[in-house]
């Protein structure tokens, strides 16, 4: 064979394994591209099913809501004596209830945990929380004679936070160097919300003592003299005291003495939601809180059995039997009635029965916090619910008004 001949053989060898490896590559690289694609292709589909799985969380849980509502309103023309069922913090709203509802509902294979191939089934879950049942930290109800309720507010957010294992919290100065006692921080809560731009004094009542002691004056703040924005002249990012009510739970960390950590402590237990002069709600199944509501009655809050765990557990016991375990709700004279049995003098102003009073036992705004899940990916939706009160016999206004909505 002649030399000539065996160099073209090898070079069209070389040609074809050069011909094989660009063809392998393009091969390669197309596959991984079909798969990215269709890989984004399947995130969006999940995305989009998940948003709407949320979506469905909060529908279904206003809808739940609205149930209440209208059994609410079948009970007060029946009278006092029928019992005050609190049915959304009974029932689970989820894929289940959808099936319950409406048969043949309900995402795709919501019965089996797993899809095929392994990837979890398409689901969604909502939780409905009672604001009514937290510290309402919009001190902006309104100062008259006789009124309690932003008494009442100061007092609850205070008894919330006056615990001396809370020390740390109000022991540190922030990125501008300001240090917040708790009075601090009640002050400047009031002072965001108000509609002028002096700083208030925080009036304490006469007889209040140390540490949970203190008892606010009636009304619990007045104008002082000092400028309400001092604390945020500070630093470079320099603003304002909003003078107007707070928009949402983040907005608190906006005002001074508000910090990760207390938020941390404290954020699961306080509300911005409630509407303007609104009544806290008592019903409570919680130890800690049972707690505080008793402390917000007592008069005064220091007595010694207070401050037991012989309290928190006969007062949670007593609760208990009394709801049959939270399917049925209380009045503000019936938790007084329960704390005086555990030998505890209540203020009795307090839980009368009339407009001025600080108490309810019903909610009218309700947060729902709901998610969706659909392959790896979750959809949560925040939102908040404001059942509106129609008078007696005019069909309700189903299901509430949505005064927030957040999605993450």
């Amino acid at each position: 064979m002649s030399p000539r001949s065996t160099a073209e053989r090898g070079a069209a060898l070389l040609t074809t394994m050069v011909s094989v490896a660009v063809l392998t590559a393009v091969a390669v690289d197309l596959a991984y591209t079909s798969q990215v694609s269709l890989q984004i292709a399947a995130n969006a589909r999940d995305e989009l099913r998940a948003e709407y799985l949320a979506r469905s969380g909060v529908a279904l849980s206003r809808l739940v809501l609205s149930f209440q509502q209208q059994l609410e309103a079948r009970g007060q023309g029946l009278g006092a004596a029928v019992p005050k069922f609190q049915i959304w913090s009974l029932v689970p709203v989820g894929p289940e209830l959808v099936s319950g509802l409406f048969p043949g509902g309900g995402p795709p294979q919501a019965a089996s945990p797993h899809g095929p191939q392994g990837a979890r089934a398409p689901s969604f879950e909502a939780k409905i929380e009672d604001e009514g049942r937290k510290v309402n930290v919009q001190l902006d109800a309104f100062v008259k004679t006789g009124d309690r309720k932003l008494w009442l507010q100061t007092q609850a957010l205070y008894q919330l936070v006056c615990e001396a294992r809370y020390d740390a919290l109000f022991d540190r100065e922030d990125a501008g160097g300001l240090r917040s006692t708790r009075e601090d921080l009640l002050v400047r809560l009031r002072d965001w919300v108000d509609d002028d731009e002096k700083t208030s004094e925080l009036v304490v009542a006469a007889g209040s003592g140390p540490s949970c002691g203190m008892l606010p004056g009636q009304p619990p703040f007045v104008e002082a003299f000092g400028d309400e924005n001092q604390p945020y002249d500070r630093g470079e990012d320099r603003y304002r005291a909003k003078n107007a009510r707070l928009d949402s739970l983040d907005e608190l960390y906006l005002v001074a003495g508000v910090s990760d950590a207390f938020m941390a402590a404290f954020g699961d237990a306080l509300t911005v939601y409630m509407p303007r002069d609104a009544k806290r709600n008592l019903n409570d199944l919680d130890k800690q809180r049972l707690v505080q509501n008793a402390r917000s009655i007592a008069d005064p809050p220091t007595q010694a059995a207070l401050f037991t765990p012989e309290f928190a557990d006969r007062l949670q016991e007593a609760i208990f039997k009394l709801t049959l375990g939270g399917i049925l709700s209380y009045s503000a004279k019936d938790f007084g009635t329960i704390v005086e049995g555990l030998n505890v003098r209540v203020n009795a102003g307090l839980l009368a029965d009339n407009q001025n009073s600080p108490f309810t036992d019903k909610s009218t705004a309700f947060r729902i916090r709901a998610s969706g899940t659909a392959g790896a990916v979750k959809s949560s939706i925040d939102a908040v619910v404001w059942l509106e009160q129609t008078p007696p016999g005019t069909p309700i206004a189903a299901p509430g008004r949505l005064v927030h909505w957040r999605e993450e």
